[in-house]
């Protein structure tokens, strides 16, 4: 058992390191006798513990009534146990012990709490391809950006023992060299997770010897090469839409400026006469007489005749031509 002797004596501050969801104890190694309280403090007043005593059990009181079921101590213990623990729950953390001989005892703890990582992402920039050479920078992130992350890249292909540190890893692939696999590994103090593998072949697809042109060059040449052939297949598309409606407009005028010829024949009726003749068929031709049959219209109400007194009824009336 330790005694501290004086107005106030104390350890240097210690780290400790907790996940969220999960648990940490703030380590106390004193004995029972001759405690009279422990007083744990976070910004103000946490908890206020008394040790069990032989006639009396153990007296916790939490002043921070929100994490009161997040606060215990194990049985005979002094230590304190925060569980569930939450992103705001990191900062520092200080226990006063008092005796009952009036000698007391400070110790001071810096909590820090980290997520779980999710799984890092590979991005890729900078591309070039040049003399079948492809040099391409390949960058690990995270969705959301965590305390103290660390960033570490390891080959799986022509040299697996081969490591970089650091977020951003520069490559160099020469076309015709064995393909390598890269994973990027996204570290902090309680986790970490590793990316999917990254292929060499898949990067620099565009490399090829002599070509000085990147890759990224060539796919927007081409997708600008393709968005001119569909612009002129639209237009003449569009032009010969127009073509047709003009034709159409133009075929209406021209139908609606043709004038009624012969109107009054309308309603003619030809009849083919033809006498009887010893005559040769070549002659029957030229004796071929033609007669023009008017037929009057139809007239729905025809109007009466004038009766008059001389009028002995109604007449016949015989159109001859």
């Amino acid at each position: 058992m330790k005694y501290y002797y004086g107005s106030a004596a104390s350890e240097g501050q210690k780290e400790l390191i907790g996940a969220i969801g999960g648990s940490v104890t703030f380590p106390l190694n004193l004995s029972v006798v001759n405690v009279g309280s422990i007083v744990w403090i976070f910004n103000s007043t946490l908890v206020t513990f008394q040790p069990p005593k032989p006639e009396k059990p153990p007296m916790i009181i939490v002043t921070q009534s929100h994490k009161e079921e997040r606060v215990s101590f194990r049985n005979g213990e002094c230590s304190l146990t925060l569980s569930k623990l939450q992103k705001s729950d990191s900062g520092t953390y200080r226990v006063e012990v008092h005796s009952t001989v009036k000698r007391f005892f400070t110790q001071e703890y810096v909590l820090r709490v980290y997520e779980h990582l999710s799984k890092p992402k590979v991005t890729m920039g900078l591309e070039n391809t040049k003399n079948g050479t492809c040099t391409v920078n390949l960058t690990c992130s995270l969705e959301q950006q965590g305390e103290d992350v660390t960033y570490s890249w390891k080959s799986l292909g022509k040299a697996a023992n081969e490591s970089h540190v650091g977020a951003i890893f520069p490559l160099s692939w020469r076309l015709g060299e064995r393909n390598m696999t890269f994973i990027c590994e996204a570290t902090n103090p309680v986790s970490s997770n590793i990316s999917h593998p990254v292929s060499s072949w898949k990067l620099c697809e565009g490399a090829a010897e002599g070509s000085g042109v990147p890759t990224t060059l060539l796919y927007y040449l081409l997708m600008f090469v393709l968005c001119i052939l569909i612009l002129g297949l639209l237009l003449m598309i569009q032009r010969m839409r127009r073509k047709v409606i003009a034709e159409k407009i133009k075929g209406i005028e021209i139908h609606q400026d043709i004038p009624t010829i012969c109107s009054h024949l309308e309603d003619a009726l030809y009849d083919k006469i033809t006498y009887p003749s010893k005559a040769t068929p070549e002659e029957d031709l030229i004796h071929t007489l033609y007669s023009v049959v008017h037929i009057p219209k139809k007239v729905d109400n025809p109007p009466s005749p004038p009766m008059t007194a001389d009028t002995p009824g109604l007449f016949a009336y015989e159109n001859i031509i």
